[in-house]
């Protein structure tokens, strides 16, 4: 059975961290898909690769282009096939962007979506930007990400590498795929979408917050908004790691959805 949920209350926070440069984008949209009743939400946060040309640009350019190119999807493409087009066109804008630039091939962003509709969840993803379905108190990782380290933990478990080899590897974080490559061969995209459940949120974030915060304590963070008001959930994370004052902290963004029945 599907919970019709007739509100979605959504946040965000960020913060440039120990950066130079703030190279995260976001944005929410509201959406009406064909035949509901209520209006669904679209949540997108990108990355800029940060050591790359145009990071910022390439962040806030595929932020706009996925989230224009989606809110104008003809109304025959299923919400899949919307995520999918909106991941092209970024992809595409970017890739122009770059190559006018001088930068073709070394400019480049992470981009994670999701979107709720009809009390479903649908959600794509490029890079290590990741999407969370937190219930029951933890974390479920709804992406995969698209960096060496994953290639190599794959690797691993087929038996075709030893540990030890691929401990060596010196740039397991160094990503596989990205906003801005030639081919855009590995993506995420939800093939079925998730029925929510009551007392179920969804989190979206960039790789500032889950390698600076572990996860018991972002669950610690939601499980609280659950229990009280949700509105500042998102803040509260952002302003814990920036009280910690780490030397290397990334810049950090979160988003946070929450439907309510």
């Amino acid at each position: 059975m599907i919970t019709i949920f007739s509100i979605i209350k959504y946040e965000s926070a960020q913060d440039i961290g120990k950066r130079h440069e703030q190279q995260d984008s976001f944005a929410f949209s509201l959406t009406r898909w064909e035949g509901a009743e209520e209006p669904g939400i679209l949540a997108v946060v990108c990355d800029g690769m940060g050591g790359m040309a145009l990071g910022r640009e390439s962040s806030l350019l595929a932020t706009e282009t996925f989230t224009h190119v989606f809110e104008n999807a003809p109304p025959r493409l299923s919400v899949p096939e919307a995520l999918f087009r909106s991941l092209l066109a970024a992809n595409e804008a970017v890739r122009e962007m770059a190559s006018k630039a001088g930068f073709s091939g070394i400019a480049g962003t992470t981009l994670t979506a999701a979107v709720i509709e009809r009390g479903l969840l649908y959600w794509t993803s490029v890079g290590d930007s990741r999407v969370y379905l937190f219930r029951g108190g933890s974390l479920k990782p709804l992406t995969e990400d698209h960096n060496v380290a994953t290639r190599l933990e794959k690797l691993i478990e087929k038996g075709e590498m030893d540990p030890a080899e691929a401990s060596a590897y010196w740039r397991p974080d160094a990503l596989t795929s990205f906003i801005g490559i030639e081919v855009l061969e590995e993506y995420n995209l939800s093939k079925k979408p998730l029925p929510f459940e009551e007392g179920d949120m969804v989190l979206l974030c960039t790789d500032g917050l889950y390698n600076f915060m572990a996860e018991d304590e972002i669950c610690e963070f939601l499980s609280s908004a659950r229990r009280g008001p949700f509105n500042g959930t998102a803040q509260r994370i952002v302003n814990c790691l920036r009280q910690r004052g780490l030397p290397y902290q990334d810049n950090v963004t979160v988003l946070l959805l929450n439907p309510q029945p």
